[in-house]
This record gives C-alpha cells, sequence and structure tokens, in this order.
C-alpha cells in the first residue's frame, strides 16, 4: 500500500482522491490483480458490503419470482442425474445448489462472491444438506475444484442478459472446471426484438422532445434547449417491467437477434445482424428486446410481455430512437445487435433502413 501510495501521490489533491486511491488499491489486491511478485495470488475477499451482499432486496424479488424458480428447478429435475457432480455459479442463497441434491446429485460445488454467501452456508445446515454441499467463496474464475463437475448450473442472467457475464463466465468454466460433456442449466439463451411505437407520455420521460422543453419551460421559467446538444446517441436505452409494455402497439412479431448456445460458444464480444420486416405501418419509437432460457429438455423461460407473470423480477432493455420514423407496412431495417465486454460493456441495438 505504502509503495502505492508513494508511486501515485501525484494524482491526489485532497481527501477525497486519496480515500478513493486507497480504495481502488485495496479492490485491486483483493481481486488477485495487484500483489507482490513473492506472494501467492489472493482470493478476492467476500464481505457483506459487496455485491448483493446480506439479505438484500434483490434476493427476495427472484425468490418472489416463483415462475423463475419454479423453472429453474425444473430444468435441474430433468438434467442432473443420480450421481453427478454440479457446479452451481453464483448460488446466492443457495436455492439451485439444494434443488440440485434433490435431483439425486452426489456432490455440489457453490460459489458464491458476496455476502449472502454466510447465509447459504447456514440455509444448507438447516436444511441437512451441508455435507453434500462445498461452498467456495469467490468469483469462478478464481476458484479451482477438487473435481470436475457434470452438470454447470448459473442463474447469472441480468435485465442485460449478457450483462453478469454469463458467457465469459461459462467460458472460463468449460474449460478449467467442467467435463468435457458437461451439461448446462441455462444450456441456450435467445434474445429477440419488438418494433414498438412507444406512448408519448412514457417517450417524453426518456427523450428530450420539443413538448418536454416547453413543459420545462413553463413549469420552471427557463430554457434548457442546450441539453439537446447532448443526446446526441441515436438510440435510448431503459428498463421497464415486462408487465408495462403489454398495451404498446408492437410492429411486427418478434425477431431473433442473437442465439448463444452456452454449451459451444467461445467467442466473448457477438455482433449478429438481421432483416426486420414491419408488418403494421405506424410510428417506430424503437425495440423492446426480451430473452428466452433453455433450462432442460422440455423447459423453457421467458421474459416475453405477455408471459412474464406479476412477479418477474427482471426488467426488459428498450432501445428508444431519438428521431422517430414513420413506416409503412413492408419497410425493412437492417438491426444489428452488439455485446462487448470491453468498455463501454453491454449490450448495443444498431438500426438502418434498407
Amino acid at each position: 500500500m505504502a509503495e502505492a501510495l508513494k508511486k501515485l501521490s501525484v494524482t491526489i489533491t485532497g481527501m477525497q482522491d486519496y480515500v478513493e486511491l486507497t480504495q481502488a488499491i485495496v479492490n485491486l489486491y483483493e481481486a488477485g490483480i495487484l500483489q507482490d511478485e513473492n506472494q501467492r495470488r489472493q482470493q478476492r475477499r467476500a464481505t457483506l458490503e459487496e455485491g448483493f451482499g446480506g439479505v438484500s432486496p434483490y434476493y427476495l424479488h427472484m425468490l418472489n419470482d416463483r415462475v423463475r424458480t419454479v423453472s429453474f428447478l425444473s430444468g435441474i429435475a430433468e438434467t442432473v442425474n443420480p450421481g453427478d457432480v454440479v457446479l452451481d455459479i453464483g448460488t446466492g442463497p443457495g436455492v439451485l445448489a439444494m434443488a440440485a441434491v434433490h435431483a439425486g446429485a452426489k456432490h455440489v460445488y457453490a460459489i458464491e462472491a458476496s455476502g449472502i454467501g454466510e447465509r447459504a452456508q447456514e440455509i444448507f445446515e438447516a436444511n441437512g444438506l451441508a455435507n453434500r454441499i462445498t461452498l467456495l467463496r469467490g468469483y469462478s474464475t478464481t476458484v479451482n475444484l477438487p473435481e470436475k463437475a457434470d452438470v454447470l448450473v448459473s442463474e447469472i442472467i441480468g435485465n442485460d442478459p449478457l450483462g453478469e457475464r454469463v458467457v465469459e463466465t461459462t467460458v472460463d468454466a468449460r474449460k478449467r472446471l467442467l467435463k468435457p460433456e458437461a451439461r448446462l442449466i441455462p444450456s441456450k439463451l435467445r434474445i429477440f426484438g419488438v418494433p414498438v411505437t412507444i406512448p408519448r407520455t412514457e417517450l417524453m420521460k426518456l427523450v428530450l422532445t420539443p413538448e418536454t422543453l416547453q413543459n420545462w419551460r413553463s413549469w420552471y421559467s427557463m430554457d434548457f434547449k442546450p441539453l439537446i446538444q447532448t443526446q446526441q446517441d441515436t438510440l435510448l436505452r431503459f428498463f421497464i417491467k415486462p408487465q408495462k409494455v403489454c398495451h404498446w402497439k408492437a410492429l411486427s412479431e418478434p425477431f431473433l437477434l442473437t442465439e448463444v448456445n452456452l454449451k459451444e460458444h467461445k467467442q466473448m464480444s457477438i455482433e449478429n445482424s438481421t432483416i426486420a420486416t414491419v408488418e403494421t405501418s405506424g410510428q417506430l419509437d424503437g425495440f423492446l428486446t426480451y430473452f428466452e432460457l433453455e433450462l432442460g429438455s422440455t423447459t423453457w423461460f421467458s421474459t416475453h410481455p405477455s408471459q412474464a407473470n406479476e412477479d418477474n423480477h427482471w426488467h426488459i432493455p428498450v432501445f428508444a430512437l431519438v428521431d422517430p420514423l414513420s413506416v409503412q407496412a413492408g419497410d425493412r431495417f437492417n438491426v444489428t445487435y452488439q455485446y462487448r465486454t470491453t468498455r463501454p460493456a453491454g449490450q448495443r441495438v444498431a438500426i438502418a433502413r434498407v
């Protein structure tokens, strides 16, 4: 720490800089990135303050999402065979690890980096399963197993379905932690797009429209026109509960943006283009996206607005056009879906008329 501070002290201009710099050094050390050349690599230490530590509302939302949880339990029951060794990445409170034991797994290795791992261990003990589930603290990319697994379970799917690094994590696990013919839950992830007309009241909350600027001027007696210059992206992304978009006008049937076969996929970044045809005339304000997961031989889960239950904890991404387009039935668009691991990370959608 002293050596790092000495070398970087020229960047410190005040107490806040000092606090942020020391915290950054500690984070790099605990992640195993910054280390003494004679030291063994440090496992990242998980604390109750990290990530979704403790009994966060995040986990309450997931467990209250009964359709999601039961779908994963069904997938595990279909996939895990008696005697299997199972790896559960991001076990959280441990529900999927315990389900694997109930399905006949000989042993489960449950990996968790955040503080919820402490509660998970207590839950395993309370259910009499601690002798068949080994909790490993840290990130799967820094963990080694005493034996390779037959099945991988990983519910690390975010609102941006690839945003919690499920692709990168799975590629690493397949290389180091799984048997060659291991089964995966989920095994496939599909992302769909739907061109939509967004209700004007919703659009005005998200995109700087002339009406929005006029409202602000009348409300506050101030001119905000210079903000228009900062709105340079052609598509703006926001997240919304699936139930709230059910009444939006869809201009076509859903079309596939990309499919990721997690059992075989090797590329960290994804780019795929498809031609979408407008089937209903109207105003094209943007695209909503949703995902489907293949969880077992007969089990699929979807966040499609018409299928998502009221307790669904995922929000779906919507890409809103800054300048909406008037379209006619038969108009075609080239829609490109991108996912990048490099900064700025995450999914992007680009469109162009054909």
